[in-house]
């Protein structure tokens, strides 16, 4: 059963341990023992949704799809999602490890 438990937190962790996920902010990458904070979140929210809403506008721009409306909801949906994304999954998921390893020591 435990092993069960385990399984989605460490399906998850392996993904998060490559490195093209965290690409091009690799320095945002806890150790894996290291507990992700709520200010952590913050960081990792703003530098990955910056860079999803200006590849979004970018995209938008060179389609001459680009209004200030759809700019609006880029922003709202970019930010919005990783904000959710980083403190609904990852956060716990990666600081259940880093709770796990912290005991093993």
């Amino acid at each position: 059963m435990n092993k069960l438990i385990s399984l989605i937190p460490n399906a998850h962790n392996w993904l998060s341990d490559r490195d093209f996920i965290w690409w091009p902010f690799s320095f945002l990458r806890p150790e894996k023992s290291t507990l992700i904070s709520f200010t952590h979140t913050l960081l990792m929210t703003a530098c990955f949704g910056g860079l999803s809403f200006l590849m979004f506008v970018a995209f938008s721009v060179i389609n001459n799809v680009f209004t200030a409306s759809s700019a609006i909801n880029t922003f709202l949906i970019c930010f919005g999602g990783f904000f959710t994304w980083f403190n609904l999954v990852t956060k716990p998921l990666w600081n259940y490890r880093a709770k796990r390893l912290s005991q093993k020591k």
